[in-house]
């Protein structure tokens, strides 16, 4: 039976899940909730009637019933009462990120997840189920012929103007509350790692007119839940990210390099770029490439399907939903948990000075 899919809040983000459950069969777009009722008019672009349209969830099921699944895309800060009101009602739900505004926020999203085992949550981290990024974990976690993984260097730049448009021009560490959270993630996606500790600075370039904080550099310590403790296991990563990167895009601007003991791959477009060292020193090297065939033909995450991205997501939730809870999608609010908390920690780390210990964040949580 198609499973019915309400969507909370009209704007971009609406729109590209719009298209996410256009290419699942097994989902169909049947109502949108939102505050603002000028944005009524526009429900034929979503394939919907104006009597489809709902300012509250309480009054979508009231009307409609039910719907299998709930997708909030709103403003961070609106998110842990969004959710709580929609597993409230028993419904399963989808959230964009960032998971929420402050890590007090997130806890309660966690333990709306705790109370609620039968339904599924996730976390709308879209990057981790990329091609190019599922191929690092793929080669990482099951091809891997570099030894152990020792650092990562990570860049991310692009240029936004004078100002980031709409709701994220209000945020205060509009790169660590908004853009680096994907980076953050994809360490953990990839390397199957927590972040540990955090030492970050974030701020305003003096050139910039902007009001929210748009470049961060971090140092970030990764490890095993086994090896929280012991640091010469630890890995290291170097993650520097702006939007006001001036001048050419040049490769050295943007770019994620994962050192092994006995080489290093570089991610590419729909490929990974692989050195393999022919001596210990690493002065002698030769190259090659793993391809998506490479990693098993049955598509991200070995699920069978064409999907990537937020398909991957939808899927993940749409297999969830069939078992009643038992089979919870990776991007599941525990697990993301753990990546909002690095952010957190950074905006902590650059306001106080201070190295922060990220499990604090999470060691009473049971998760």
């Amino acid at each position: 039976m198609v499973k019915s899919v309400v969507i909370i809040g009209m704007g971009g983000h609406a729109n590209s899940w719009l298209q996410t459950v256009k290419k699942n069969p097994e989902f169909k777009l049947t109502g949108i909730v939102d505050i603002d009722t000028e944005l009524m008019e526009h429900m034929a672009q979503f394939g919907l009637k104006e009597d489809d349209f709902f300012v509250s969830i309480d009054d979508y099921v009231q009307d409609k019933g039910k719907p299998d699944l709930a997708i909030i895309a709103t403003p961070i800060y609106t998110h842990h009462v969004l959710v709580k009101e929609t597993m409230d009602l028993g419904i399963n739900v989808i959230c964009e990120k960032n998971m929420a505004s402050t890590i007090y926020q997130g806890r309660q999203m966690v333990q709306c997840a705790l109370d609620h085992p039968e339904l599924a949550t996730a976390i709308g981290h879209q990057y981790r189920f990329f091609w190019h990024n599922w191929l690092a974990k793929c080669y990482l976690r099951e091809h891997n012929e570099l030894g152990d993984l020792a650092m990562v260097r990570w860049a991310g730049a692009g240029n936004w103007g004078e100002k980031r448009k709409g709701w994220r021009r209000f945020l205060p560490e509009v790169y660590l509350e908004d853009m680096m959270p994907h980076y953050f993630d994809l360490l953990r996606y990839i390397t199957g790692l927590d972040v540990v500790q955090v030492k970050c600075d974030t701020f305003i370039p003096r050139f910039s007119p902007w009001q929210g904080s748009s470049t961060a550099f971090a140092n970030l310590a990764l490890a095993h839940p086994d090896d929280y403790n012991h640091r010469h296991n630890w890995v290291w990563a170097q993650v520097y990210g702006d939007w006001q990167s001036r001048g050419p895009g040049t490769p050295d601007k943007s770019y994620q390099r994962f050192l092994f003991a006995k080489g290093e791959f570089k991610l590419g477009g729909s490929w990974l770029e692989i050195m393999k060292y022919k001596n210990e020193q690493g002065t002698e090297f030769e190259e090659e490439g793993f391809l998506t065939a490479d990693a098993g033909g049955d598509g991200v995450e070995h699920m069978g399907t064409p999907y990537d991205g937020q398909g991957i997501i939808l899927e993940q939730v749409n297999r969830c939903i069939d078992s009643r809870g038992k089979n919870q999608a990776l991007n599941k609010f525990a697990d993301i948990f753990k990546s909002f908390s690095v952010s957190m920690a950074a905006i902590e780390s650059s306001r106080t000075g201070n190295t922060i210990w990220v499990p604090d964040y999470w060691k009473d949580m049971n998760i």
